[in-house]
């Protein structure tokens, strides 16, 4: 195992490890709503608040891995390959503990409750890119070689990725922190963009 690979997997655990903690030590500080948008009722039982913020924090993890993704994926030399393939990796990881978290934590495995609440902006979506996800990062693993049908879908998911967390992050976002930690992630990832199409421009 590489020192990528060594790092994005201790942060990883680091920080779902955190995500747990906080959820425990801060469920019943009120910084996250137990009312959902678009609502005046809330949907949140007693006792099932360190659900909601085990959710929520677990998401955050997320976002942050995903920051170290968007500013390699559009290097090609092989550092910053595996950087992007260990991060890539393990933000689906932390991705798909969130869900779990949500879906059998504080949606107690009510599929109705789950893509009816307003709590949920992108269900399907979620489910789809949940799925796609692994299948490129398996991919990645298994060889770097890229053929036009694996990089349309790398760009593609890699697109659908970004929509998703910068809009339930820095547009969505119900505290401040998770506003912030979505504008970097898209900064990142625009930023990264414009690198790579100068340099583009400028060896054509």
């Amino acid at each position: 195992m590489n020192r990528s690979w060594i790092i994005a997997s201790v942060l990883t655990a680091g920080l779902l490890a955190a995500a747990f903690a906080g959820a425990a030590l801060f469920y019943d500080s009120g910084w996250l709503s137990l009312v959902p948008p678009d609502s005046d009722v809330a949907d949140v039982a007693f006792g099932q608040e360190r659900s909601l913020y085990q959710s929520a924090f677990t998401a955050w993890a997320a976002v942050i891995l995903l920051i170290p993704v968007y500013a390699t994926v559009w290097v090609r030399n092989r550092g910053a390959w595996q950087v992007w393939s260990a991060f890539w990796t393990m933000s689906w990881i932390a991705y798909a503990v969130h869900i779990y978290v949500s879906a059998f934590g504080f949606f107690d495995g009510e599929f109705k409750w789950m893509t009816s609440s307003t709590r949920v902006s992108a269900f399907w979506p979620g489910m789809l890119i949940l799925i796609w996800w692994p299948i490129d990062a398996v991919i990645a693993l298994r060889s770097r070689t890229e053929g036009r049908l694996v990089l349309v879908s790398r760009v593609l998911i890699h697109l659908a990725v970004l929509v998703l967390f910068v809009g339930g992050s820095a547009v969505k976002g119900e505290t401040m922190g998770i506003k912030v930690l979505g504008v970097a992630l898209a900064v990142v990832a625009l930023a990264a963009l414009g690198r790579w199409y100068t340099g583009r421009k400028t060896h054509a």
